[in-house]
């Protein structure tokens, strides 16, 4: 039983974090937001009681710093309460990568074996999408 709760841990991990990327982007989407608030945010996503995860400065900062490399956000220093905060808000480019990423997951959503796999994990029937009722 053991190395099975090992393995568990493993995959959760990798599922973790390659999602990560992908919230950091939306969440900097809907505010101008500072690294804390950021792992703030993540921490709501990945409850402790069920998984292992918990966003650092060790794992979020370099995310932020490869995003503001490749352009996909920008980083602003203001003073609050004295101190220097980086604020981060998306840019163009960023919006247009997660614009991809959006089509991406609804396409998920209207793959029967997508919807299969995840009804399956989740123990829950999921609606599939008629896109063109999105638009």
């Amino acid at each position: 039983m053991k190395e099975s709760d090992e393995i568990y841990k493993k995959i959760f991990k990798y599922f973790s974090n390659g999602i990560t990327h992908n919230l950091i982007l939306w969440i900097i989407s809907k505010q101008s937001i500072h690294g804390y608030g950021i792992m703030k945010e993540l921490d709501e996503f990945f409850d402790s009681d069920i998984c292992e995860f918990k966003s650092t400065s060790s794992k979020v900062y370099p995310i932020l710093r490869r995003m503001e490399q490749e352009g996909l956000i920008i980083g602003e220093w203001q003073i609050v309460n004295n101190k220097r905060v980086k604020y981060y808000s998306i840019t163009d480019d960023g919006e247009f990568v997660l614009s991809h990423i959006k089509s991406g997951m609804n396409g998920v959503l209207q793959n029967s074996k997508w919807l299969d796999f995840i009804e399956d994990m989740t123990g829950r029937k999921i609606k599939q999408v008629n896109l063109d009722e999105c638009n």
